[in-house]
């Protein structure tokens, strides 16, 4: 088989749709000269081409994800039969979206209707819907709101006002949201809504949950130059070390638990920032200020990390 046939492709897929993409082209040119003594297993001609494929990092604004799949013909057909009735049953239920729309639709509520059906047959005791059924989709939703522009995170696109889900950092429409608060499976559960810019204390050296949760959305990851670690999956440090011994000896706690003093760290970037010449400091609310052990500075805050504070490059002659 000529390099030109997979060239197109080749770094655009994986082994595995590779392997099918082989075996297919070797079956349609006929260059399968089998020798019945050899490993039936053997080779690219056992290759199963069925799968069904979910891109989680193929997103697009729109709010939709990839999904892709090969089927035996009976499967598909019947598939496809299901799809097109789920979509005729969508307009005559007043939907005005185009067809492959309500196809793609159809095959979200084929899913949904079917683990509510295995729910209810297992005797499932979950929360149910108001036709009965168990919940089929619970969705968890972390409100990000910007105050002065009004809507969810502030991002207006043109698909509509959008926000941000803190899952892989995957964008989410309103009207997206709206209509999962509309279907009577999805339970959504809506995280109460935390002021990322308010200063909130505590009088001990352990951090609240209401603490944590803020600076978590607030820091969104660990906070050290051009780490991507989750904050949920950080450590959350105090910036300024808390004094265990400053109320005893009558002495003010020089790093109090409070918003201001607290960063998510990974542990990775927690034991260099101890244990190193590495050092920090706030200078806003979720924007921090490094310095290296050799004197380099780095600004790290909501959209990214710049190196600050260099000498200017000398001209060139």
């Amino acid at each position: 088989m000529g390099r030109h046939q997979v060239a197109a492709v080749a770094g655009r897929v994986g082994p595995a749709q590779l392997d099918r993409l082989v075996a297919e082209t070797i079956k349609r040119h006929h260059l399968d000269t089998h020798d019945p003594t050899k490993d039936p297993d053997d080779g690219y001609l056992s290759v199963d081409p069925r799968h069904a494929t979910l891109h989680p990092d193929d997103v697009h604004y729109a709010g939709t994800m990839r999904f892709e799949a090969e089927l035996d013909i009976a499967d598909a057909l019947d598939l496809d039969r299901a799809l097109a009735h789920g979509a005729e049953t969508l307009a005559a239920l007043g939907s005005v979206a185009p067809l492959d729309s309500r196809r793609s639709q159809a095959l979200g509520d084929l899913a949904r209707t079917q683990t509510a059906l295995d729910l209810h047959t297992q005797g499932s005791t979950a929360a149910r819907s108001e036709d009965g059924l168990p919940i089929a989709r619970e969705v968890v939703l972390h409100a990000h709101f910007d105050a002065g522009l009004g809507g969810l995170d502030g991002l207006e696109t043109v698909f509509g006002p959008t926000g941000r889900m803190e899952e892989r950092h995957r964008l989410v429409l309103l009207e997206q949201v709206t209509n999962w608060c509309g279907d009577s499976r999805t339970k959504v559960t809506v995280k109460p809504v935390i002021d990322l810019n308010a200063e909130l204390t505590a009088p001990g050296y352990d951090i609240p949950d209401r603490i944590r949760e803020q600076v978590i959305l607030r820091d969104h990851t660990c906070v050290f130059p051009w780490c991507t670690r989750p904050a949920r999956a950080c450590n959350i440090d105090h910036v300024i070390a808390y004094d265990h011994d400053a109320q005893v000896e009558g002495r003010p706690q020089p790093g109090p638990t409070v918003s201001s003093n607290l960063a998510a760290e990974c542990r990775w970037h927690h034991r260099l920032k101890t244990h190193t010449g590495w050092r920090y400091e706030v200078t806003g609310p979720g924007v921090y200020e490094w310095t290296s052990p050799h004197g380099h500075r780095y600004r790290r805050d909501r959209d990214g990390t710049t190196r600050i504070g260099d000498p200017e490059p000398p001209d060139r002659p």
